[in-house]
């Protein structure tokens, strides 16, 4: 089993395919099991690089707290160690967070950056209803499955809850094979809460797409369109009919607007 060693800790991951470096992040509690519907098509054209966040499955963890530009120096560690020193980075929520992060400090690891379904956190991200929240505060601090299983209806779109229910029910049965422990589930929500880089947003030089799902109830669209506006030179791809989990709700809209877009980068 691959590993990565850092300091006193280790992050489990995974290639697969060949072709320039692309390093895919998930986000709070999730898992890199959750790329199935990416990582075959990604493999076919890049050398996909999967990882499980600190604390998650087999990568285990430096002592809490822990803050997502820490997070984001384990992934320049993982593409300096694995990729070679610089790939493609797709990151997905909480991924989103810690792929800003990363273009932020370690710009020359990061050929071109995927922000997905996440915000710039602080004062200015838009923030998602009441509602919402209280659903998701059942992922959160839900302290049986059926709870964490009623939390996750807020990543999904009510279109796919309503019509397909198959879908939340695949990504359920794949948390649940790697079930994030609680202490980590708010380890990773105490580092959301304090990040922020809305003032930093200007000195992200990677080209960037910004990608979101038009029903996103938990980061809603206004996020995306203000992430857009403040990296220069950022493309901005809605994808209808999708929540927050767009790459498994969408999947084709979702990886054909990803492969456009890299496609358009030199390397």
């Amino acid at each position: 089993m691959p590993f990565l060693k850092l300091d006193g800790y280790r992050l489990y991951y995974e290639t697969h395919g060949q072709g320039f470096p692309l390093v895919l992040i998930r986000g709070l509690g999730s898992n890199m099991e959750h790329w199935y519907e990416q990582i075959p098509a990604f493999s076919r054209q890049y050398r996909v690089i999967t990882f499980n966040n600190r604390g998650i499955g087999t990568s285990s963890a430096p002592p809490l707290p822990w803050s997502i530009k820490e997070m984001a120096g384990d992934v320049a560690a993982l593409i300096q160690a694995v990729a070679g020193g610089r790939a493609h980075v797709l990151g997905i929520s909480m991924g989103g967070m810690i792929a800003q992060e990363l273009a932020l400090g370690w710009p020359e690891r990061v050929a071109s950056l995927v922000l997905t379904a996440t915000h710039c956190g602080g004062a200015h991200k838009v923030m998602p209803t009441t509602e919402t929240l209280e659903l998701f505060d059942k992922l959160v601090n839900g302290t049986t499955f059926a709870e964490q299983m009623e939390g996750r209806k807020a990543l999904f779109s009510q279109e796919t809850l309503d019509n397909r229910p198959d879908v939340l029910e695949r990504y359920a049965q794949v948390a649940a094979a790697y079930a994030c422990p609680p202490e980590v589930m708010h380890g990773q929500w105490q580092a959301i809460q304090e990040f922020g880089t809305f003032e930093r947003l200007p000195g992200i030089k990677a080209p960037t797409l910004v990608l979101a799902g038009a029903d996103d109830r938990l980061v809603p669209q206004g996020n995306a369109e203000l992430l857009a506006e403040r990296i220069p030179g950022a493309k901005l791809a809605l994808i209808p009919q999708a929540g927050h989990q767009l790459v498994i709700e969408a999947p084709q809209a979702t990886n054909a607007a990803v492969l456009e877009f890299l496609a358009s980068q030199p390397v």
